[in-house]
C-alpha cells in the first residue's frame, strides 16, 4: 500500500524535527510491508543526506496471522490504535531512563481512517540480534529501573485504553493446540522421537491444567506499566540507553512479567542459542531485579521472580504441542526456519520451561 501521508503531515514532521525545506529532496522507501500483527499497515523510512524519520502506518483491518487481529473497542487485547495512544498520551515519554521509546515527531489521525506515526530512526543503533548477552542483562536492569519507579509511586495510569489481563487473553486462544498431544501417530514420525520425550508432553498438559493459578500467581503480584511483547526484535542500544520499539499492547501487568517473555522469545526466536538459556535466565532476572532495587522499589523481590516463572510457563506452554502440529503437518519450515534446525532449537528449550513452571 501507499503510505498516505500528504504534503502537510511531512512537512509538520520536518518542521519539528529541524528535517529539510526542500521535501522534493526527500527519499522514501518501504521498510516493512506483511506484518504479522494485523494494524501496521506497513512501515517506510524518509531520509536526506543527513537527516531520517520512520513512518508507521496504523488500521483497523484485516490481515497478518489469524491470531493477531486487532480489534476496534478499546478494551480489546490487540486496540488498534493504542500506540499511537501510547505515544500521543505522553506516557512513554515519562519512562525512567535508561529505558526509553523511540522519539515521537508527530501522531497524525487521517481522512481515510489510518493513523500516521512517526518516531525516531534507529537504523544507526544496535539491534538485540547482535548484542552479547551481557547487554541483555542491561536491557533488562533498564526495564526494572522504569517498571520498579512505576510501582514505587503507587500512582498506577487509569487509561481505559491500556490493555488488562492481556496474558490471560493471549494463553486462552492457545488451547487449540493440545489436540496434538494425544495423536499416537504423530509421536511415532522420525523428527517427534528425536527429538522430543512423551513425558513433556504430560509436563505440558499440566501446565495448561494448572493454567489458573499460574495466572492468578501473575495477576496477584505488584502491578506496573508494561509493554507486553518484550521481545529482542524490539530492543535497540543507543548511546548507553535501551530503547524499546512497538507498543501495542502497552498496559497494566505484573513485575517481572516483561522480563519472563524476553527470556524466552529471545531462544525460541533464535537471537540466543538454546544451550544458552540457563545464563540468559540468569542475566535477564539478575539484571531485572537489580534495576527494581536502583528504582526505590522495596517489595518482596520473591513475587516478582514467581511472576517471571509464571509468566514464562504458562505464556510459552503452546510451543511444544506446536511442534508436534508442525510435523504431523508435514511442514518443512517452522517460525520462519528449517524444521529440523528448529527442533533442534527449540527441543532442549522445552525442558527448561516446565523448570519454570515448577518453581512456582
Amino acid at each position: 500500500m501507499r503510505h498516505g501521508a500528504d504534503i502537510d503531515e511531512i512537512q509538520a514532521v520536518a518542521t519539528a524535527t529541524a528535517g529539510p525545506t526542500d521535501l522534493r529532496l526527500l527519499t522514501c522507501e518501504q521498510i516493512f510491508e506483511e506484518a504479522v500483527a494485523s494494524a501496521t499497515a506497513g512501515i517506510w523510512r524518509f531520509t536526506d543526506d543527513s537527516w531520517s524519520v520512520i513512518l508507521k502506518v496504523l488500521r483497523h483491518q484485516a490481515g497478518g496471522s489469524p491470531r493477531w487481529q486487532s480489534g476496534e473497542d478499546e478494551d480489546h487485547w490487540y486496540y488498534w490504535r493504542r500506540e499511537a495512544l501510547a505515544y500521543s498520551s505522553g506516557l512513554l515519554a515519562h519512562l525512567a531512563r535508561p529505558l526509553r521509546a523511540p522519539r515521537c515527531y508527530g501522531v497524525f489521525d487521517r481522512p481515510d481512517g489510518s493513523i500516521g506515526l512517526w518516531l525516531e530512526d534507529l537504523r544507526f543503533a544496535a539491534p538485540a540480534a547482535a548484542w552479547p548477552l551481557n547487554r541483555y542483562r542491561l536491557a533488562a536492569f533498564a526495564l526494572g529501573t522504569a517498571q520498579g519507579r512505576v510501582a514505587a509511586s503507587g500512582d498506577l495510569p487509569t487509561e481505559r485504553w491500556l490493555a488488562r489481563h492481556w496474558l490471560r487473553r493471549y494463553v486462552e486462544r492457545r488451547q487449540e493446540f493440545l489436540s496434538h498431544l494425544d495423536d499416537r501417530d504423530t509421536w511415532r514420525l522420525p523428527l517427534v522421537s528425536r527429538h522430543l520425550r512423551p513425558e513433556l508432553g504430560e509436563e505440558t498438559r499440566a501446565i495448561w491444567d494448572d493454567r489458573e493459578r499460574l495466572l492468578a500467581i501473575v495477576e496477584a503480584a505488584p502491578q506496573t506499566l508494561c509493554h507486553l511483547d518484550l521481545h529482542p526484535g524490539n530492543l535497540f542500544a543507543a548511546d548507553g540507553e535501551t530503547v524499546l520499539i512497538d507498543w501495542g499492547f502497552m498496559g497494566l501487568g505484573a513485575l517481572g512479567e516483561d522480563a519472563g517473555n524476553l527470556i524466552f522469545d529471545a531462544v525460541f526466536d533464535f537471537f540466543v542459542p538454546a544451550e544458552r538459556i540457563a545464563v540468559l535466565a540468569e542475566a535477564v532476572s539478575g539484571g531485572y531485579l537489580g534495576g527494581l532495587e536502583a528504582s526505590g522499589w522495596r517489595g518482596d523481590t520473591g513475587t516478582v521472580l514467581q511472576a517471571l516463572h509464571a509468566t514464562a510457563a504458562v505464556k510459552y506452554f503452546w510451543i511444544f504441542p506446536a511442534m508436534l502440529e508442525a510435523a504431523a503437518g508435514g511442514k518443512s519450515t517452522l517460525n520462519g526456519a528449517p524444521i529440523e534446525e528448529c527442533f533442534a532449537q527449540w527441543a532442549p528449550v522445552v525442558p527448561e520451561l516446565v523448570a519454570f513452571a515448577r518453581r512456582v
